[in-house]
């Protein structure tokens, strides 16, 4: 909760610094005025007290001497305590009555947020707080007249109301400006930071006014305008659920219209296009202000201002307009999808990617047409009347030969010409050119050159239509322009050129099938193609990029898949996303075909079983079945390869070193004539039938298969495992009984003095065989560590021995 700076009882600093005030106190009112100054600047300050006192008690007695309590609240407060204020703290806070302070108890005093005396459901009105803000007790300057009160709480509630309902953060927005945190920033400073409504140059000087600081001219306290703001914010939500419904609809709200005209999506898009169009804004820069990773996606309060600070004033929106578009673009998730919204405005006129269309001929909006139009919401009887009062100043006008432009030319200097001007400036030019009819006749004849937006009066067309010579604006014959058709006519190019693709007879089970094979033999992992093209980990790429990465995976080679263009679209339309069309779910394709390696998030489901690698994988596309061969192929089939088998064994024929010199890559393929030449080579015979049997069961898309042809011939012997054998031999091993000790010694002095003789006759230096497996030289390690250190120097000691030596 932010409080008001004026709602404090305790924010003016002179109220401490009074003597006479202290004077005329009480000695509990003067104790505890004191202690919510110390309060208010530890608060203010970020500082703990009790650390302070810790520096003069080392051993944390509780206790200081009056000489040091002080100095730390002089040094490191910098407080100017009355004597009277000093006596009184040191009174109360000595409890033991020898002249030591008990700073414990002061600091739990300091540091308590609420009275320890005062109970109450409402604790948060009797709160022991400083102001939430560094420096926000500083007083601000006092409006004088009660006219410019009432219009500084105006401006206020305005300015809470705006920031409220666009979720404008106003003191962060201010402390971007404020690089010491010392609460104030420049007069140009705050201009530049203020994101309030539009307001006039005697109200912003009103507010500048009130804010300013008077000891330091020039800076201006923002978090005391933070804080009123904050004020009228929470006055607001408290009164408006209690008003009356007839209150609710006189009282006007900032931002809304009183009258809300309801425009169509297609209205309030048109009006923005033209804005865009006309004063060269690129509304893209605004969105992505608040999309720092670029990803298209904002949340509604973000689009809400970033369509406001842009547009809001050039288009003549009002909240409702803003509304309805927020709901529009809002996507499942309640986020804004901001990109489609920029195309569609920036792209008007335009057509996207027009540097890769050199002839496309794009449309440009006819002269006059994005001009202010005239009202055309007058009844016939007004439109009469308007006829009729044009006649009469035309009339005069021709007469008088008079030039119009120039008198109301003068009026619009200031507005970077904008060919209008306010009715009372409109009504000064005809009264002096003695041209202004009746105040009836002028309201009617106002209301047909105004714009209903701003309230302006279209000058220009008026001098065109009174002056017979002057063009203000010209208009050519085209009435009417549909935004969306130079994109409806590109997309229809689009689609003449695209060459529809039947991708009805691919099997997707079978062609995700291939994939995982080509994967799993060649060890590829997907992820890492993938992410070259998508640098913010959407999960999703173009469809362009999608089939680039096939190839780039080997799916289009000769050594891969060559896949076709039916399996490329098929694969793009089966992971294609579901909202944004021209998106393709990559992730997904990802996770679907390294599923061969392993799944993921294995370590939440323990019990789950992987499937083993090779069921994912599959025979060469063309491999013949055979169970569905001809039984007399199939007759032929089998004598012939047993023929060549007994043959193979019995003259000891190594039949894969022919296929070899013919398999340079060593792909597993021949062709048809490289097979019969190596049987040739081997010395196999064969007749027409059994080596046309042999072909037809063998040969694939990719030619020969002699491998399955020489695993049928010469099946390789399978090894048992050798680690299964070696584990039994230990278990035998280790089953054998171990031989009896023969004369083994049972004194350690004989132990002790046999392994002395051992060094002396072999030159054994114990020292170096121990001190290798003592890294920490520690001079001790584990019995296992001791035997495996001094076996190597075979001192020849029995089991027996051996422990012996250690005990």
């Amino acid at each position: 909760m932010v409080v008001s700076v004026e709602s404090l009882p305790n924010s003016n600093p002179n109220l401490y610094n009074s003597t006479s005030m202290t004077s005329s106190l009480d000695d509990q009112t003067i104790i505890r005025l004191a202690e919510e100054k110390i309060r208010v600047k530890t608060i203010a300050l970020g500082l703990r007290v009790t650390e302070f006192f810790h520096d003069f008690d080392r051993l944390r007695s509780g206790y200081v001497t009056a000489s040091q309590f002080k100095r730390c609240l002089d040094t490191n407060l910098r407080l100017q305590l009355s004597p009277a204020e000093e006596e009184l703290l040191f009174r109360k806070y000595d409890l033991k009555h020898d002249g030591t302070i008990c700073y414990r108890e002061f600091c739990d005093v300091i540091n308590r947020k609420y009275p320890e005396t005062t109970i109450t459901p409402y604790p948060e009105n009797f709160t022991n707080a400083a102001p939430p803000y560094l420096n926000s007790w500083r007083s601000t300057r006092h409006i004088g007249t009660q006219d410019e009160s009432e219009r500084l709480q105006n401006v206020l509630q305005r300015i809470a109301i705006y920031c409220k309902q666009r979720g404008i953060d106003v003191l962060t927005t201010m402390e971007q400006y404020d690089k010491h945190k010392m609460g104030e920033i420049t007069d140009s400073q705050f201009y530049r930071a203020f994101a309030g409504p539009q307001l006039t140059e005697a109200e912003m000087t009103l507010l500048r006014d009130k804010y300013s600081d008077p000891g330091k001219p020039g800076l201006i306290n923002y978090l005391n305008f933070v804080q009123d703001l904050n004020k009228f914010s929470r006055t607001n939500e408290s009164t408006l659920p209690t008003t009356d419904s007839t209150n609710i609809e006189q009282t006007p709200i900032v931002g809304v219209e009183e009258k809300a005209e309801q425009r169509s999506i297609q209205e309030i898009s048109d009006k923005i296009r033209i804005a865009t169009f006309k004063y060269g804004i690129r509304i893209s820069d605004f969105f992505k202000d608040y999309d720092k990773l670029r990803s298209g996606i904002i949340t509604e309060g973000q689009f809400e201002s970033a369509l406001s600070l842009s547009v809001q004033k050039q288009a003549c929106l009002n909240m409702n307009d803003i509304k309805k578009l927020t709901e529009y673009y809002r996507r499942p998730d309640g986020r804004i999808y901001y990109k489609e919204f920029i195309d569609r405005m920036e792209n008007a006129f335009n057509i996207p990617e027009l540097e890769k269309k050199p002839l496309t001929q794009v449309y440009r909006p006819g002269q006059g047409l994005l001009s202010r139009p005239l009202n055309t919401n007058l009844t016939p009887d007004e439109e009469d009347r308007v006829s009729q009062i044009l006649s009469t100043i035309i009339e005069k006008v021709h007469k008088r030969r008079l030039v119009l432009f120039p008198f109301f030319k003068p009026y619009d200097r200031s507005k970077a010409f904008t060919r209008a001007c306010t009715k009372h400036q409109f009504g000064r030019v005809l009264r002096t050119l003695d041209l202004i009819p009746s105040p009836f006749d002028f309201n009617i004849l106002c209301k047909k050159f105004e714009d209903r937006e701003t309230g302006d009066i279209n000058y220009a067309l008026f001098c065109q239509m009174t002056e017979q010579d002057f063009v203000a604006i010209k208009v050519e014959s085209e009435q009417e322009f549909q935004f969306e058709r130079a994109r409806i006519d590109e997309e229809q190019k689009r689609e003449k050129l695209k060459i529809k693709i039947d991708t009805s007879n691919v099997n997707m089970n079978d062609l995700m099938g291939r994939i995982r094979h080509h994967v799993l033999t060649n060890r590829i992992r997907v992820k890492e193609f993938f992410e070259d093209f998508d640098p913010l980990r959407l999960g999703t790429i173009s469809q362009a990029r999608f089939i680039r990465v096939l190839a780039s995976l080997g799916l289009t080679g000769l050594d891969g898949i060559p896949l076709t263009e039916a399996q490329m679209y098929a694969l793009c339309d089966y992971y294609r996303h579901p909202d944004q069309h021209d998106l393709i779910i990559w992730k997904q394709f990802e996770q679907d075909v390294e599923s061969v390696f392993t799944l993921s998030d294995l370590e939440k489901a323990p019990n789950v079983q992987v499937s083993p690698q090779p069921i994912y994988e599959m025979p060469t596309t063309g491999t013949p079945n055979w169970s569905n061969i001809d039984p007399f192929n199939k007759e032929e089939l089998h004598q012939a390869m047993e023929i060549w088998k007994i043959k193979c064994e019995q003259r000891r024929i190594d039949i894969v070193q022919p296929f070899k010199q013919f398999d340079r890559h060593n792909r597993g393929h021949v062709t048809r004539l490289q097979f019969r030449q190596c049987l040739a080579i081997a010395g196999l015979s064969y007749t027409q039938k059994e080596l046309e049997a042999v072909e037809a069961a063998f040969i694939d898309d990719n030619g020969f298969h002699y491998r399955r042809f020489v695993e049928w011939i010469q099946p390789r012997r399978i090894e048992p495992l050798r680690y299964n054998i070696l584990q039994q031999e230990l278990k035998n091993l280790n089953k054998q009984r171990i031989p009896p000790e023969i004369k083994s010694l049972t004194s350690i002095q004989d132990v002790l003095q046999k392994i002395k003789g051992q060094v002396y006759r072999r030159r054994i230096r114990l020292n170096e065989w121990l001190k290798d497996h003592d890294k920490l030289n520690c001079g001790r390690m584990s019995f296992d560590t001791f035997r495996r250190a001094i076996n190597p120097c075979q001192l020849e000691l029995t089991e027996s021995e051996l422990s012996l030596l250690e005990d």
